[in-house]
Protein backbone atom coordinates (compact mmCIF):
# COMPACT_ATOMS: atom_id res chain seq x y z
CA UNK A 1 0.00 0.00 0.00
CA UNK A 2 3.43 2.02 -0.79
CA UNK A 3 0.58 4.71 -2.79
CA UNK A 4 -1.72 5.37 0.24
CA UNK A 5 -0.81 9.15 1.18
CA UNK A 6 1.02 9.74 4.64
CA UNK A 7 -1.21 9.44 7.63
CA UNK A 8 -1.13 12.47 10.48
CA UNK A 9 -2.13 12.12 14.13
CA UNK A 10 -2.81 14.99 15.99
CA UNK A 11 -3.37 13.64 19.50
CA UNK A 12 -2.70 10.11 19.58
CA UNK A 13 -3.99 8.24 22.50
CA UNK A 14 -6.51 5.02 22.61
CA UNK A 15 -7.76 5.82 19.02
CA UNK A 16 -5.00 7.10 17.60
CA UNK A 17 -2.67 4.24 18.93
CA UNK A 18 -4.81 1.61 17.31
CA UNK A 19 -4.87 3.37 14.29
CA UNK A 20 -1.47 3.92 13.81
CA UNK A 21 -0.76 0.10 14.65
CA UNK A 22 -3.10 -0.69 11.36
CA UNK A 23 -1.32 1.62 9.43
CA UNK A 24 2.53 0.78 9.94
CA UNK A 25 1.67 -2.85 9.83
CA UNK A 26 0.49 -1.92 5.88
CA UNK A 27 3.33 -0.16 5.20
CA UNK A 28 1.80 3.70 5.51
CA UNK A 29 3.68 6.33 6.57
CA UNK A 30 3.09 7.68 9.97
CA UNK A 31 3.53 10.54 11.82
CA UNK A 32 2.15 11.02 15.33
CA UNK A 33 1.64 14.34 17.20
CA UNK A 34 1.19 14.83 21.20
CA UNK A 35 2.97 16.23 24.20
CA UNK A 36 3.29 13.06 25.92
CA UNK A 37 6.59 11.65 23.87
CA UNK A 38 7.07 8.63 26.01
CA UNK A 39 3.74 6.96 25.71
CA UNK A 40 4.58 6.84 21.64
CA UNK A 41 7.31 5.28 22.56
CA UNK A 42 6.00 2.01 21.20
CA UNK A 43 4.81 3.65 17.71
CA UNK A 44 8.39 4.88 17.30
CA UNK A 45 9.79 1.70 17.64
CA UNK A 46 7.36 0.39 14.91
CA UNK A 47 8.34 2.99 12.78
CA UNK A 48 6.53 5.59 13.52
CA UNK A 49 8.01 9.48 13.06
CA UNK A 50 6.92 11.13 16.47
CA UNK A 51 6.49 14.56 16.94
CA UNK A 52 5.96 16.67 20.09
CA UNK A 53 2.64 18.61 19.74
CA UNK A 54 0.66 21.26 21.65
CA UNK A 55 -2.46 22.24 20.52
CA UNK A 56 -2.81 25.05 22.66
CA UNK A 57 0.32 26.99 20.79
CA UNK A 58 -0.42 27.73 17.41
CA UNK A 59 3.19 28.05 16.00
CA UNK A 60 2.97 24.08 16.13
CA UNK A 61 0.44 23.57 13.71
CA UNK A 62 2.37 24.26 11.20
CA UNK A 63 5.62 22.38 11.89
CA UNK A 64 3.49 19.33 13.08
CA UNK A 65 1.92 19.04 9.27
CA UNK A 66 4.54 20.18 6.77
CA UNK A 67 6.87 18.45 4.62
CA UNK A 68 3.79 15.18 3.72
CA UNK A 69 2.57 15.35 0.60
CA UNK A 70 -1.19 15.31 0.64
CA UNK A 71 -1.18 14.01 4.21
CA UNK A 72 -4.40 12.41 5.65
CA UNK A 73 -5.14 14.73 9.20
CA UNK A 74 -6.80 12.83 11.72
CA UNK A 75 -7.86 15.40 14.60
CA UNK A 76 -8.58 13.42 18.14
CA UNK A 77 -7.96 16.00 20.76
CA UNK A 78 -10.96 16.25 22.96
CA UNK A 79 -10.16 19.83 24.27
CA UNK A 80 -7.78 22.31 24.74
CA UNK A 81 -8.70 24.40 27.95
CA UNK A 82 -6.69 27.47 26.98
CA UNK A 83 -8.53 28.53 24.12
CA UNK A 84 -11.87 28.97 23.12
CA UNK A 85 -14.08 26.09 21.85
CA UNK A 86 -13.42 25.39 18.21
CA UNK A 87 -10.39 27.46 18.28
CA UNK A 88 -7.65 24.60 18.17
CA UNK A 89 -9.37 22.54 15.99
CA UNK A 90 -10.11 25.57 13.55
CA UNK A 91 -6.65 26.13 13.46
CA UNK A 92 -5.66 22.82 12.84
CA UNK A 93 -7.81 22.39 9.70
CA UNK A 94 -6.47 25.73 8.21
CA UNK A 95 -3.09 24.42 8.63
CA UNK A 96 -3.80 21.13 7.14
CA UNK A 97 -5.91 23.45 3.89
CA UNK A 98 -2.50 24.68 3.83
CA UNK A 99 -0.11 22.38 4.22
CA UNK A 100 -2.28 20.22 0.91
CA UNK A 101 -4.40 17.82 2.66
CA UNK A 102 -5.96 15.51 1.01
CA UNK A 103 -8.73 14.67 4.00
CA UNK A 104 -9.07 16.40 7.80
CA UNK A 105 -10.85 14.06 9.80
CA UNK A 106 -12.36 15.39 13.56
CA UNK A 107 -13.42 12.38 15.90
CA UNK A 108 -16.70 13.51 17.22
CA UNK A 109 -19.17 12.41 19.78
CA UNK A 110 -22.63 11.28 19.86
CA UNK A 111 -22.73 13.41 23.13
CA UNK A 112 -23.99 16.08 20.00
CA UNK A 113 -27.81 14.36 20.92
CA UNK A 114 -27.41 15.39 24.33
CA UNK A 115 -28.25 14.22 27.64
CA UNK A 116 -30.37 10.51 28.08
CA UNK A 117 -33.96 10.38 28.22
CA UNK A 118 -35.62 7.29 28.48
CA UNK A 119 -38.74 8.43 26.53
CA UNK A 120 -36.03 9.22 23.85
CA UNK A 121 -33.14 6.64 23.95
CA UNK A 122 -35.20 3.55 22.08
CA UNK A 123 -35.76 6.26 19.05
CA UNK A 124 -32.82 5.86 16.00
CA UNK A 125 -30.25 8.40 15.78
CA UNK A 126 -29.07 9.65 12.48
CA UNK A 127 -26.90 11.91 10.50
CA UNK A 128 -30.16 14.09 10.17
CA UNK A 129 -31.70 13.94 13.57
CA UNK A 130 -31.92 16.91 15.61
CA UNK A 131 -28.92 18.22 18.21
CA UNK A 132 -28.81 19.10 21.59
CA UNK A 133 -27.73 23.32 21.13
CA UNK A 134 -29.28 23.52 24.98
CA UNK A 135 -27.05 21.13 26.49
CA UNK A 136 -23.48 22.18 27.83
CA UNK A 137 -21.28 19.63 27.09
CA UNK A 138 -23.06 18.96 23.49
CA UNK A 139 -22.55 22.83 22.68
CA UNK A 140 -18.10 22.00 22.79
CA UNK A 141 -18.66 19.30 20.31
CA UNK A 142 -21.00 21.02 17.65
CA UNK A 143 -18.69 24.25 18.00
CA UNK A 144 -15.51 22.10 16.88
CA UNK A 145 -17.90 20.50 14.20
CA UNK A 146 -18.88 24.23 13.09
CA UNK A 147 -14.88 25.12 12.61
CA UNK A 148 -14.05 22.12 10.83
CA UNK A 149 -17.18 22.90 8.35
CA UNK A 150 -16.31 26.71 7.86
CA UNK A 151 -12.75 25.47 7.33
CA UNK A 152 -14.65 22.84 4.51
CA UNK A 153 -15.73 26.14 2.78
CA UNK A 154 -11.71 26.54 1.60
CA UNK A 155 -11.98 23.51 -0.09
CA UNK A 156 -10.86 21.25 2.23
CA UNK A 157 -12.07 17.74 2.06
CA UNK A 158 -13.60 17.20 5.77
CA UNK A 159 -14.90 14.14 7.71
CA UNK A 160 -16.89 14.32 10.81
CA UNK A 161 -17.44 10.88 12.86
CA UNK A 162 -19.53 11.00 15.70
CA UNK A 163 -18.66 8.43 17.31
CA UNK A 164 -20.50 5.91 20.09
CA UNK A 165 -19.10 4.20 23.02
CA UNK A 166 -15.59 2.94 22.01
CA UNK A 167 -14.53 -0.13 23.34
CA UNK A 168 -11.52 -2.64 23.15
CA UNK A 169 -8.48 -4.46 24.48
CA UNK A 170 -5.03 -3.47 25.84
CA UNK A 171 -3.13 -2.01 23.11
CA UNK A 172 0.66 -1.40 24.60
CA UNK A 173 1.70 -0.70 28.25
CA UNK A 174 0.20 2.73 27.54
CA UNK A 175 -2.93 2.17 26.52
CA UNK A 176 -4.66 0.07 28.56
CA UNK A 177 -7.88 -1.98 27.67
CA UNK A 178 -11.49 0.42 27.31
CA UNK A 179 -15.01 -1.06 27.83
CA UNK A 180 -17.02 -1.92 30.71
CA UNK A 181 -15.45 -5.14 32.00
CA UNK A 182 -12.74 -3.44 34.47
CA UNK A 183 -15.98 -2.03 35.85
CA UNK A 184 -17.54 -4.54 35.95
CA UNK A 185 -14.94 -6.51 37.94
CA UNK A 186 -14.31 -3.80 40.09
CA UNK A 187 -18.04 -3.82 41.23
CA UNK A 188 -18.21 0.11 39.82
CA UNK A 189 -20.25 -0.85 36.57
CA UNK A 190 -24.18 0.47 37.24
CA UNK A 191 -27.18 -0.17 35.34
CA UNK A 192 -28.88 3.12 35.21
CA UNK A 193 -32.68 3.30 35.41
CA UNK A 194 -33.16 -0.09 35.21
CA UNK A 195 -30.74 -0.28 32.31
CA UNK A 196 -33.64 0.21 29.96
CA UNK A 197 -31.18 3.33 28.36
CA UNK A 198 -29.84 2.43 24.61
CA UNK A 199 -26.17 2.37 24.04
CA UNK A 200 -24.01 2.36 20.81
CA UNK A 201 -21.09 1.26 21.21
CA UNK A 202 -17.99 0.07 18.49
CA UNK A 203 -14.88 -2.25 18.78
CA UNK A 204 -11.99 -0.04 18.22
CA UNK A 205 -10.77 -2.68 14.98
CA UNK A 206 -14.19 -1.65 13.52
CA UNK A 207 -13.46 2.05 13.96
CA UNK A 208 -10.08 1.64 12.65
CA UNK A 209 -11.43 0.30 9.40
CA UNK A 210 -13.76 3.12 9.18
CA UNK A 211 -11.54 5.62 9.59
CA UNK A 212 -9.15 4.33 6.68
CA UNK A 213 -12.54 3.96 4.82
CA UNK A 214 -13.78 7.60 5.23
CA UNK A 215 -10.34 9.03 4.96
CA UNK A 216 -9.98 7.34 1.00
CA UNK A 217 -13.70 7.47 0.25
CA UNK A 218 -15.90 9.74 2.12
CA UNK A 219 -16.82 12.81 0.37
CA UNK A 220 -16.56 16.23 0.90
CA UNK A 221 -17.61 17.90 3.93
CA UNK A 222 -19.27 14.43 5.00
CA UNK A 223 -20.55 13.73 8.60
CA UNK A 224 -21.55 10.32 9.90
CA UNK A 225 -22.51 8.56 13.48
CA UNK A 226 -20.67 5.45 13.89
CA UNK A 227 -21.94 2.46 16.17
CA UNK A 228 -22.20 -1.15 15.50
CA UNK A 229 -24.82 -3.24 13.70
CA UNK A 230 -26.49 -3.36 17.65
CA UNK A 231 -27.45 -1.12 19.94
CA UNK A 232 -29.05 -2.51 22.51
CA UNK A 233 -30.28 -1.46 26.05
CA UNK A 234 -27.66 -1.54 28.81
CA UNK A 235 -29.23 -4.14 30.79
CA UNK A 236 -28.53 -6.81 27.43
CA UNK A 237 -24.84 -5.81 27.68
CA UNK A 238 -24.59 -5.61 31.31
CA UNK A 239 -25.91 -9.18 32.49
CA UNK A 240 -24.79 -10.47 29.50
CA UNK A 241 -20.82 -9.70 30.02
CA UNK A 242 -21.05 -10.02 33.90
CA UNK A 243 -22.17 -13.99 33.19
CA UNK A 244 -19.72 -13.97 29.97
CA UNK A 245 -17.18 -12.62 32.79
CA UNK A 246 -18.90 -15.14 35.80
CA UNK A 247 -19.52 -11.82 38.04
CA UNK A 248 -22.73 -11.01 39.41
CA UNK A 249 -24.98 -8.92 37.67
CA UNK A 250 -23.98 -4.98 38.27
CA UNK A 251 -26.31 -3.39 40.51
CA UNK A 252 -29.18 -1.04 39.54
CA UNK A 253 -28.97 3.08 40.39
CA UNK A 254 -31.05 5.71 39.85
CA UNK A 255 -29.38 8.76 37.63
CA UNK A 256 -32.10 11.12 38.80
CA UNK A 257 -30.06 10.68 42.22
CA UNK A 258 -26.52 10.74 40.84
CA UNK A 259 -23.97 13.54 40.98
CA UNK A 260 -20.97 14.53 39.04
CA UNK A 261 -20.56 14.92 35.37
CA UNK A 262 -19.24 11.20 34.67
CA UNK A 263 -23.10 10.62 36.03
CA UNK A 264 -24.73 11.98 33.40
CA UNK A 265 -26.32 9.42 30.79
CA UNK A 266 -25.48 10.07 27.19
CA UNK A 267 -26.91 6.87 25.65
CA UNK A 268 -28.68 6.73 21.89
CA UNK A 269 -29.54 4.18 19.53
CA UNK A 270 -27.34 5.24 16.54
CA UNK A 271 -28.27 4.07 12.93
CA UNK A 272 -25.06 3.23 10.73
CA UNK A 273 -26.99 2.54 7.25
CA UNK A 274 -25.04 5.80 5.83
CA UNK A 275 -21.55 5.25 6.72
CA UNK A 276 -22.11 1.37 5.70
CA UNK A 277 -23.47 2.63 2.30
CA UNK A 278 -21.14 5.34 1.28
CA UNK A 279 -18.08 3.71 2.17
CA UNK A 280 -18.81 0.18 1.31
CA UNK A 281 -18.54 -1.45 4.74
CA UNK A 282 -19.83 -4.19 7.16
CA UNK A 283 -18.89 -4.00 10.13
CA UNK A 284 -16.58 -7.38 11.18
CA UNK A 285 -17.45 -6.72 15.18
CA UNK A 286 -21.62 -5.79 14.36
CA UNK A 287 -22.28 -6.81 18.26
CA UNK A 288 -20.45 -6.60 21.92
CA UNK A 289 -20.73 -10.21 22.15
CA UNK A 290 -17.84 -10.65 18.88
CA UNK A 291 -15.77 -7.62 20.68
CA UNK A 292 -15.92 -9.04 24.03
CA UNK A 293 -14.86 -12.38 22.54
CA UNK A 294 -11.68 -11.14 20.69
CA UNK A 295 -10.63 -9.22 23.88
CA UNK A 296 -11.18 -12.49 25.49
CA UNK A 297 -8.17 -13.72 22.94
CA UNK A 298 -6.11 -10.84 24.37
CA UNK A 299 -6.23 -11.12 27.84
CA UNK A 300 -5.18 -14.74 27.06
CA UNK A 301 -2.37 -14.23 25.11
CA UNK A 302 -3.20 -13.89 21.75
CA UNK A 303 -1.21 -11.50 19.77
CA UNK A 304 -3.83 -8.00 18.66
CA UNK A 305 -5.46 -9.20 15.46
CA UNK A 306 -4.90 -7.86 11.88
CA UNK A 307 -7.35 -5.09 11.02
CA UNK A 308 -8.26 -5.71 7.87
CA UNK A 309 -9.41 -2.94 5.85
CA UNK A 310 -11.60 -5.19 2.98
CA UNK A 311 -14.58 -6.87 3.66
CA UNK A 312 -13.34 -9.96 2.19
CA UNK A 313 -13.59 -11.66 5.45
CA UNK A 314 -13.55 -11.22 9.32
CA UNK A 315 -10.80 -12.26 11.44
CA UNK A 316 -11.43 -15.28 12.65
CA UNK A 317 -11.54 -14.60 16.95
CA UNK A 318 -8.35 -16.49 18.30
CA UNK A 319 -9.37 -19.04 21.02
CA UNK A 320 -10.92 -18.18 24.29
CA UNK A 321 -14.66 -17.98 24.04
CA UNK A 322 -15.70 -18.33 27.32
CA UNK A 323 -18.14 -21.14 27.45
CA UNK A 324 -21.91 -19.86 27.60
CA UNK A 325 -24.82 -21.43 29.16
CA UNK A 326 -27.47 -21.65 26.61
CA UNK A 327 -31.09 -23.39 27.24
CA UNK A 328 -31.46 -25.98 24.57
CA UNK A 329 -34.60 -25.05 22.36
CA UNK A 330 -37.76 -26.72 22.88
CA UNK A 331 -38.11 -30.24 20.73
CA UNK A 332 -42.09 -30.13 18.57
CA UNK A 333 -43.38 -33.33 19.37
CA UNK A 334 -43.71 -35.53 15.92
CA UNK A 335 -46.60 -34.81 13.65
CA UNK A 336 -48.12 -38.21 13.26
CA UNK A 337 -48.86 -37.68 9.85
CA UNK A 338 -45.13 -37.17 9.08
CA UNK A 339 -43.24 -40.35 6.79
CA UNK A 340 -40.60 -42.07 8.32
CA UNK A 341 -37.04 -40.76 6.98
CA UNK A 342 -35.60 -42.79 4.52
CA UNK A 343 -33.32 -45.77 5.76
CA UNK A 344 -30.31 -44.53 4.85
CA UNK A 345 -30.41 -40.88 7.26
CA UNK A 346 -29.44 -40.39 9.57
CA UNK A 347 -25.88 -40.38 8.23
CA UNK A 348 -22.46 -40.32 9.77
CA UNK A 349 -20.77 -37.35 9.59
CA UNK A 350 -17.18 -38.56 9.29
CA UNK A 351 -14.71 -36.63 8.14
CA UNK A 352 -15.71 -35.49 4.35
CA UNK A 353 -17.10 -32.10 3.83
CA UNK A 354 -20.32 -31.97 5.56
CA UNK A 355 -21.99 -29.89 2.65
CA UNK A 356 -21.24 -33.07 0.49
CA UNK A 357 -22.33 -35.62 3.46
CA UNK A 358 -26.02 -33.47 2.97
CA UNK A 359 -26.16 -34.52 -0.39
CA UNK A 360 -25.13 -30.61 -1.08
CA UNK A 361 -22.45 -28.37 -2.49
CA UNK A 362 -19.36 -28.63 -0.93
CA UNK A 363 -18.78 -25.91 2.32
CA UNK A 364 -15.77 -25.67 3.48
CA UNK A 365 -16.63 -27.57 6.72
CA UNK A 366 -15.85 -31.21 8.32
CA UNK A 367 -15.57 -32.69 11.10
CA UNK A 368 -11.86 -33.55 12.63
CA UNK A 369 -11.20 -36.36 15.34
CA UNK A 370 -8.32 -36.18 17.40
CA UNK A 371 -6.64 -38.54 19.87
CA UNK A 372 -5.20 -37.68 23.06
CA UNK A 373 -1.08 -36.27 21.75
CA UNK A 374 -1.91 -35.80 18.15
CA UNK A 375 -2.11 -32.90 15.95
CA UNK A 376 -4.57 -31.80 13.59
CA UNK A 377 -3.14 -30.64 10.21
CA UNK A 378 -1.82 -26.96 9.99
CA UNK A 379 -3.82 -24.95 7.42
CA UNK A 380 -8.09 -24.47 8.09
CA UNK A 381 -9.32 -23.16 11.05
CA UNK A 382 -10.64 -25.25 13.75
CA UNK A 383 -13.42 -24.82 16.21
CA UNK A 384 -13.26 -27.00 19.34
CA UNK A 385 -16.46 -29.43 19.70
CA UNK A 386 -15.36 -31.53 22.73
CA UNK A 387 -12.22 -32.79 24.45
CA UNK A 388 -9.50 -30.41 25.48
CA UNK A 389 -6.28 -29.63 23.43
CA UNK A 390 -3.84 -26.47 22.95
CA UNK A 391 -3.15 -24.10 19.87
CA UNK A 392 0.21 -22.18 19.18
CA UNK A 393 -1.56 -18.70 18.04
CA UNK A 394 0.59 -15.91 16.88
CA UNK A 395 3.73 -17.59 18.98
CA UNK A 396 2.07 -18.50 21.72
CA UNK A 397 0.46 -21.67 23.30
CA UNK A 398 -2.83 -21.22 24.99
CA UNK A 399 -5.65 -23.90 26.19
CA UNK A 400 -8.47 -24.00 24.57
CA UNK A 401 -11.55 -24.27 26.33
CA UNK A 402 -14.83 -25.54 24.34
CA UNK A 403 -15.85 -23.89 21.55
CA UNK A 404 -13.04 -21.49 20.73
CA UNK A 405 -11.84 -20.91 17.27
CA UNK A 406 -8.52 -20.98 16.33
CA UNK A 407 -7.44 -19.09 13.01
CA UNK A 408 -6.31 -20.65 10.02
CA UNK A 409 -2.52 -21.77 9.72
CA UNK A 410 -2.51 -22.32 13.75
CA UNK A 411 -0.88 -25.45 15.29
CA UNK A 412 -3.59 -27.69 17.73
CA UNK A 413 -2.15 -30.55 19.78
CA UNK A 414 -5.09 -32.77 21.44
CA UNK A 415 -4.58 -33.24 24.76
CA UNK A 416 -7.08 -35.88 25.28
CA UNK A 417 -9.89 -37.23 22.53
CA UNK A 418 -10.89 -34.05 20.80
CA UNK A 419 -13.60 -33.38 18.11
CA UNK A 420 -13.10 -30.15 15.85
CA UNK A 421 -14.66 -28.48 13.16
CA UNK A 422 -12.66 -27.56 10.72
CA UNK A 423 -13.27 -24.71 8.37
CA UNK A 424 -11.22 -24.26 5.12
CA UNK A 425 -11.97 -23.09 1.34
CA UNK A 426 -14.50 -25.22 0.19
Amino acid sequence: MSDHPPVIILGCGYVGTRLAQSLLADGITVRVCARRLPMLEPLAALGADVHYFDASRPHQFGPALGGLIRPVVVYSIPGVPDLPQGEAVRRAATAASRAGASAFMYLSSSAVYGRSELVFTSEWVDEDSSVAVSDADALLRLSDEAAVQSVAQSGLRTVILRLGAIYGPTLDAFHPARGARQRIRTGQYKLWDGGKHFFSRIYIDDLVRIIRAAALKAPPNSMYVVGDDHPCPQREYGEWLAQHLKLPVPPDADSAKASGPRNIIRGRRLRNDKLKRELGLSLHYPSYREGELAIDAVEQGAKLAAISVSDASPPVVAAVAVEETVAPAPVEPAQASVEPAPAKWPKVASEEDLGLVLGQSARGVRLCKLTAGSEAIVGPAYVLLQGSASAVIAGQTVRLPALSAVPAHSRVLAEEDALLLALSDP
